[in-house]
């Protein structure tokens, strides 16, 4: 058996950023917004307090890197559930099923403590919608890709708009309690091989390629913003 490389410095940094960003999603989920602190972070990372704050100095530089981990995440894990789909099988409604069964994970807990802080905090906003936008053009790159009915870069922005508007309601709705949003899910996925005709404009640019695409999750970045337009990272 060959000697195990040890770990390099960036190694064990990266690792431990990630333990921290996992811990804060967790704390997110378990705690809220308002519950969560740098400590209980820490300590459910299993990270040392000094580790803890050489990465992450704040909770809001702590909440926007967990966020932004978790939207770069599920452009992800998107485009594995929709590259996983056989080509013969690429419809809207495949397109519906992979959306919810990320979308209604417990990490949207997570998305939706941050969304509500947000509301009263005007940098947090600018990042929630900054981190929401990319993602919503990773999946409408997608959508471009993987479905043969949807070939219109309108139509297709039109549809993912629709779909995780359904989707995410869903989700609050069986927090709540409220409904049987599965079967909300069901009829809509009944429903999705009707909605290009719905949402086709009667003039629309045609797009140039809609090759498979290479890239979509953006480098995680925890830096504060420069300005309120450019999404990227307080008080404790």
């Amino acid at each position: 058996m060959a000697p195990r490389t040890p770990r390099t410095q960036e190694d064990r940094s990266a690792a431990t950023q990630l333990a921290l960003l996992d811990a804060t999603i967790d704390c997110l989920v378990e705690y809220g917004y308002a519950g969560t602190t740098t400590r209980l972070v820490a300590d459910r990372a299993a990270v040392s307090r000094g580790a803890q704050t050489h990465h992450y100095p704040t909770k809001r530089d702590l909440v926007v890197a967990a966020i932004e981990h978790l939207f770069d995440t599920h452009a992800r894990q998107f485009t594995e559930a929709f590259q996983r789909v056989p080509e013969e099988d690429r419809t809207l409604d495949r397109a519906v099923d992979a959306l919810w069964h990320i979308v209604s994970g417990p990490p949207f807990a997570a998305v939706l403590e941050v969304v509500v802080a947000a509301r009263t905090d005007d940098e947090l906003r600018t990042i929630v919608h900054g981190v929401a936008a990319n993602l919503r053009h990773t999946v409408v790159e997608l959508l471009l890709w993987f479905s043969p009915e949807v070939d219109d870069p309108v139509v297709a922005a039109r549809i993912v708009d629709l779909a995780f508007t359904l989707v995410q309601g869903a989700s609050v709705s069986r927090m709540e309690g409220f409904g049987d949003p599965d079967e909300v899910i069901h009829t809509a996925t009944v429903l999705a091989r009707y909605v290009t005709g719905l949402v086709t404009p009667t003039s629309t640019t045609r797009p140039t390629s809609t090759a498979r695409p290479t890239s979509t999750a953006r480098p995680t970045s925890t830096a504060r913003p420069a300005s309120s337009s450019e999404p990227t990272g307080g008080a404790r």
